[in-house]
């Protein structure tokens, strides 16, 4: 077994947890501290980019400066350098962090699908506690999503991921970059035209995480990331009802509330959000019950803008103009009654009437200049606020051999729309990219779809079935399936004709690489001869006559006695030997000999003797009995010698 991985000689890396779009998490020990800890590691093929190495450094200083048991703690960062196989080397930033047993929300509705009413407000309020706590200390999460969010088997939440979390005086690299920050189904609509981003916004993203837990899925859906970001700009929710019956009508009301596009409007803090969110739960009143009623009135012009506006500003508390600029809605003065002028003034009445006409006047010229500069800069915030913006090109990255969901969100985040092609290729892993059209370096603007050709895998084709084609039928068609018909294999068959493919090797139906070589077995029109001595004449014949090797037998039986009687012990062809396709293999049979008989042997006759005139002599010339003669020519010699001596004839 390997030895774990060793960071800063402190912290040990264990089994893998989860990988994200710009890292992985890993089990860890703190060897000197003895504890469980998760190390967050930037992934290896993104550790030369330092915008990468600024959001994990971000992350770790954000989350470590929050101390809230509903914050996933961090407890140190650093940096390792690992070498590479070409012999460099590169540095990879880390985060240690507290270690949390449980599920992210994601996992369990993927898991257990959606929650009921009250388990999603008690998720959302437990969500909701921790973001009160950053945005009082002056941290937007900005990616609230169900995968940022852990939930223990105790039944507490944590709040983890503070990648792209950003202090909320630090506003101006944000506007600088123009880029849409975050995941699309929980963007702000802030976050999404790519302006200033505030506590204001999590609470968008909050809504939309507790439209999901009751509603089954986000409040906006698209075939694009882009195209979901378009909606959180121009487009209203339809109310979570409208999917789920259950949800309550206050719990409509809040979330179209928390939903508004724009953020003075929509909740201000995540206290009084929370708040709310128990209410509903509990079945109470929410703020929201008293809005009617606090409603404020505005005046309206011409009568209120020439009468107590001017009022207002001849007072010295601001002009109408500052009204309608802040959008905030003031109330008229309460004017002076009026007095009767012919008791006042009893001398010179035409004088004072012609002073005040000319008043009069003068204040409604000036309410008029009012007017007209307001209208004036009404209409410029209009035309700048809907001019169409020139178009600003910049350089498309080079996305090659990254993760698709990784070029996707580098994508989405330059406002462009990715359009994902699947595409095989030998080199890149699978899920990973191949290319992109237009190509890296290419010139693009805002909005321009950018088709993402993402590795399949090598290419793999299916070897045909040839089994009974001849060879060049066989090796046209191997060559029509994308493949090289490779060398001949010549192999004996009991019924393939000769010339015939008996198979192919890699065998067909097998998955290979494209081009790759294919043999083919050619059948020799032979089959070897089995062995079948030793066996009953039964055994012998099923054993030729068998599938495997479909030859005719012949049997013989001969007598011997040298071999076991009823058993082969000669066969017309050696085993192993190559003979024709349903040639006649003949097997001789061991017989017994039959058992020898003893043959009587004949008493002998005296016959005359020639030398004494009439004397008998036996019928051997030597006069002696040799048992070594074959009985025959001993019966023929004394058949003879009889006719000589009796004068027989026949």
């Amino acid at each position: 077994m390997s030895e774990p991985r060793i960071l800063s000689g402190r912290y040990e890396v264990h089994r893998l947890l989860g990988r994200g779009g710009m890292a992985e998490v890993h089990e860890g020990l703190d060897t000197r501290l003895g504890r469980r800890v998760a190390i967050k590691l930037l992934r290896s093929d993104l550790a030369r980019d330092p915008s990468f190495h600024a959001r994990l450094k971000r992350e770790a200083q954000a989350a470590a400066g929050l101390n809230h048991p509903g914050i996933v703690a961090v407890y140190d960062s650093g940096e390792e350098v690992f070498s590479e196989s070409g012999g460099s080397t590169m540095q990879v930033p880390f985060i240690v962090m507290e270690y949390v047993e449980g599920h992210t929300l994601r996992e369990v509705i993927s898991t257990h699908g959606s929650l009921t009413i009250r388990e999603a407000l008690d998720v959302t309020a437990g969500v909701l506690g921790p973001l009160e706590y950053s945005h009082r200390n002056g941290i937007v999460h900005r990616d609230i999503k169900p995968a940022n969010v852990m939930l223990t088997p105790e039944g507490d939440i944590k709040v983890m991921d503070f990648g792209i979390a950003r202090a909320l005086e630090d506003t101006g690299s944000l506007t600088q970059t123009q880029s849409v920050v975050g995941t699309a189904q929980y963007l702000s609509p802030e976050q999404a035209r790519g302006e200033i981003v505030d506590a204001r916004s999590d609470l968008y993203s909050t809504a939309c995480l507790l439209y999901e837990l009751v509603a089954g899925r986000p409040p906006f859906q698209g075939d694009s990331q882009l195209a979901v970001a378009y909606q959180h700009v121009g487009e209203r929710p339809k109310a979570p009802s409208e999917f789920n019956p259950e949800v309550p009508p206050a719990l409509d009301r809040l979330l179209m509330h928390a939903l508004e596009k724009d953020r003075d409007i929509r909740y201000q803090d995540a206290f009084t959000f929370r708040e709310d969110v128990l209410a509903v739960r509990d079945g109470r009143p929410t703020s929201l019950d008293g809005d009617a009623d606090d409603a404020t009135q505005m005046f309206s012009p011409p009568a209120a803008l020439a009468g107590a506006g001017l009022g207002a500003a001849a007072a010295g508390l601001g002009t109408p103009q500052s009204a309608y600029a802040t959008g905030v809605p003031t109330q008229a003065m309460n004017t002076a009654p009026m007095t009767n002028a012919v008791a006042t003034v009893p001398e010179d009445e035409d004088g004072v009437d012609e002073e005040k006409e000319r008043k009069r006047k003068t204040w409604m010229w000036i309410g008029a200049a009012l007017v007209a500069v307001v209208l004036a800069g009404l209409g410029l915030w209009v035309y700048n606020a809907t001019k169409e913006r020139e178009p600003v090109t910049f350089e498309l990255a080079d996305l090659r051999d990254r993760s698709a969901d990784d070029a996707d969100s580098y994508l989405i985040n330059q406002n462009l729309t990715p359009d994902r092609e699947p595409i095989a290729d030998d080199e890149i892993k699978e899920g990973n990219v191949v290319k992109t059209d237009p190509p890296a370096g290419s010139q693009v603007k805002h909005g321009d779809t950018i088709k993402v050709y993402v590795s399949t895998g090598p290419d793999v084709v299916s070897v045909p079935d040839v089994s009974g084609e001849t060879e060049s039928l066989a090796r046209q068609r191997i060559n029509d399936a994308d493949l090289k018909a490779g060398n001949n294999i010549d192999e004996n068959s009991p019924d393939v004709e000769a010339g015939t493919v008996i198979e192919t090797r890699p065998k067909a139906g097998t998955e290979v690489d494209k081009d790759s070589n294919v043999d083919l077995v050619l059948s020799t029109g032979r089959i070897d001869v089995p062995d079948v001595l030793g066996r009953t004449e039964q055994e012998a014949c099923d054993a030729l006559k068998s599938e495997d090797y479909q030859l005719e037998c012949d049997v013989r039986e001969e007598e011997t006695a040298d071999h076991e009687e009823g058993k082969v012990f000669r066969q017309s062809a050696d085993a192993g030997e190559e003979v024709e396709q349903h040639a006649t293999i003949t097997i001789t049979i061991a017989k017994a000999p039959p058992e020898p008989t003893e043959t009587p042997t004949p008493s002998p006759e005296p016959t005359d003797d020639d030398d004494d005139g009439g004397g008998l002599e036996w019928p051997w010339p030597d006069n002696t009995f040799n048992p070594g003669n074959r009985l025959d020519e001993v019966a023929d010699d004394a058949l003879n010698r009889m006719r000589g001596r009796f004068g027989f004839t026949s």
